[in-house]
């Protein structure tokens, strides 16, 4: 029998704000694994839902489950950083409280882990959607290796848009290697990157395992969520960040950094461009397109996207509607985008 004294194999660490909905299923999948001796640590970052409710009844069942409630939403970053401290596992596992994993996840990483002497290993993710369990791909699909394969910073750095963002994945890492590292919690959307990162430019040493014992759930708000122009500027101003802590970096990663600068560079025009049209400054939101005018070509194609997913629509919208995105003028737009964005 297992010595209970001894630290837990994994700390599970659990980030949670209004997750109420699915919370219990993500903590039964973490209580149900082969390998008992695990704690997990639900941080309720200030729910306003029946989240503690949830999870007070499923630790009543099981004392591996400890609950740690804050009074302020501080946001995942902070959350986890808290269970950073608190841990006393071998191993650290993030997993989200809308997520499900494997029943053997914990016991076929770790495993892995031990054999191929790495300090975080981590799996591909299988993507769901919320009302379906059944699978909706993966996130390395394709490019999912054959065998372990060892994960450099080079590798999370790329400007191509059609390639895995590995900032997604969910390794587990030994404690010790964390070396005092923790989240950003200036940071809202990347916070996961940024960690991973500086893990590997700090010496870190991670593999990529081909299996997928991570089931990532895909709501139909996330479908739509549309990132605020601060989170994107905070992401590039977290790589610049890293530039200035790590002045020692090859001309390769450099010449990687730059250019996943100048892709951010888009995506922060474009949000920035929705903001505009948002808030009716049409005057600024013409300036953007005269400016960049390559943006006018997204801004259809998510207007007809958005149309096609649109279950409440404004009520001044059917003349809109009924022509061609193309041809809709700056206030169609933000009548649209009022409802649909």
């Amino acid at each position: 029998m297992k010595n209970l004294a001894e630290p837990p194999l994994v700390s599970v660490i659990m980030a949670n704000y209004n997750g109420a909905d699915h919370l219990a299923m993500a903590l039964r999948s973490v209580l149900a694994q082969s390998v008992g001796h695990i704690e997990i640590l639900l941080l309720d970052d200030a729910s306003s839902d029946d989240s503690i409710k949830v999870a007070r009844g499923v630790a009543d069942t099981d004392p591996r489950v400890r609950i740690f409630e804050t009074s302020r939403n501080a946001g995942p970053g902070a959350a986890r950083n808290r269970g950073f401290e608190m841990a006393t596992g071998r191993w650290i596992a993030i997993v989200d409280s809308d997520d499900i994993i494997h029943p053997c996840r914990l016991e076929r990483m770790t495993t892995a882990g031990d054999a191929l002497e790495t300090d975080a290993v981590a799996d591909d993710l299988t993507y769901f959607h919320d009302a379906s369990i059944r699978p909706a791909g993966t996130l390395m699909g394709t490019n999912r290796p054959e065998k372990p394969a060892g994960l450099s910073a080079t590798c999370f750095v790329s400007a191509d848009p059609n390639a895995p963002q590995l900032g997604y994945l969910k390794p587990l890492i030994r404690r010790t290697a964390l070396s005092g590292l923790r989240y950003r919690e200036d940071i809202k959307i990347g916070e996961d990157h940024d960690l991973y990162m500086r893990f590997l430019l700090n010496g870190g040493r991670m593999h990529l395992l081909p299996q997928s014992y991570y089931l990532y759930r895909r709501h139909n708000s996330s479908l739509s969520y549309r990132m605020h122009p601060d989170d994107v500027a905070a992401i590039i101003s977290a790589q610049d960040d890293l530039l200035r802590d790590y002045p020692d970096l090859s001309d390769g990663m450099l010449d990687h950094m730059a250019l996943r600068r100048a892709a951010l560079q888009r995506p922060l025009a474009f949000e920035t461009l929705v903001q505009e049209i948002r808030g009716r400054h049409f005057g600024r939101a013409m300036g953007q397109l005269v400016h960049r005018p390559s943006l006018l070509p997204q801004l259809v194609k998510v207007g007809k996207s958005r149309l096609a997913r649109a279950l409440v629509r404004p009520r001044n919208a059917s003349a809109v509607i009924a022509r061609d995105p193309s041809e809709w003028t700056l206030q169609d737009w933000s009548v649209m985008l009022e409802k649909t964005m």
